[in-house]
């Protein structure tokens, strides 16, 4: 977990330019298991599309948040492959309006009415 935030931090450094990108190469290679060159292809994302790795660990985590509310709230009756199926199907949507229609559950939702 440590690594992830230390890593997630460091994705916002290369983002403002205060590492260098061989300093994220070296970090990457020597903190996640990934070699020089996938190292090298995620810092040039990272240095091109500085927001897609945030929006890619705020997506999954809205999903694993879902999963739970939905074997919580379905209890033996939870399918993941329902749930697969459902979150695929549905992809394109926001993950707060796919909760909505799939658990009943509005309450993102109407946090993002709130923000108006």
């Amino acid at each position: 977990m440590l690594t992830r935030i230390v890593s997630s931090c460091k994705r916002v450094r290369i983002a403002l330019g205060t590492i260098t990108p061989e300093q994220a190469v070296a970090f990457l290679t020597q903190n996640v298991p990934m070699d020089e060159a996938d190292a090298r292809t995620e810092v040039v994302e990272m240095g091109e599309l500085p927001g897609q790795k945030i929006a890619y660990q705020t997506g999954k985590l809205q999903i694993v948040q879902m999963v739970e509310d939905a074997r919580l709230k379905q209890g033996d009756t939870f399918s993941v492959r329902k749930f697969h199926f459902y979150a695929w199907l549905n992809g394109n949507v926001p993950i707060a309006l796919i909760r909505w229609e799939f658990l009943g559950m509005n309450d993102q939702v109407d946090k993002l009415s709130e923000l108006k």
